[in-house]
């Protein structure tokens, strides 16, 4: 099948923009990697699966957080976020804004926070994380997690 020539810039100009973004980047060797999973909070008596990959460059205070909510009837969606982590010896706090890919019965608008509390030591994290819109925008009853994330 041929593509379009609109599709093919478009598909061009993402390309171009990812590797450029990926420059600015540290080498994943001097980075902190993390996969997580964990449950979301109940809601309309639904509870979902939070899957998640986390990215955090050493020496850095920003966390890069790629995730879905998965599992439930209308809650489904997916996210990316950006947050400011302060760290004391084993535990963490974090909050910083995050996009959400479509609006659900809980995230009510596009635009998010997510804030974090967690624990970590020898590679693990067991966290709490909540994202919600700060009441800027419908609802804000948002969404709860507990995560176990493995640090690589």
């Amino acid at each position: 099948m041929k593509m379009s020539n609109r599709k093919n810039k478009k598909l061009v100009i993402l390309l171009s923009l990812a590797l450029s973004f990926t420059t600015l980047l540290p080498s994943t060797a001097d980075a902190q990697t993390g996969i997580a999973v964990g449950y979301t909070g109940m809601h309309d008596s639904q509870r979902g699966q939070v899957y998640m990959l986390d990215y955090r460059p050493d020496g850095q205070t920003w966390d890069f957080t790629a995730g879905a909510i998965r599992g439930t009837l209308n809650r489904d969606t997916s996210f990316i976020a950006a947050s400011y982590e302060i760290v004391d010896q084993h535990f963490y706090a974090s909050f910083g804004p995050a996009l959400i890919r479509h609006q659900t019965s809980t995230l009510s608008s596009q635009y998010q926070f997510m804030t974090t509390f967690g624990f970590h030591h020898d590679g693990w994290s067991l966290a709490v994380r909540h994202m919600s819109n700060g009441g800027l925008r419908g609802s804000n009853v948002g969404e709860n997690a507990v995560i176990l994330e493995w640090d690589f």
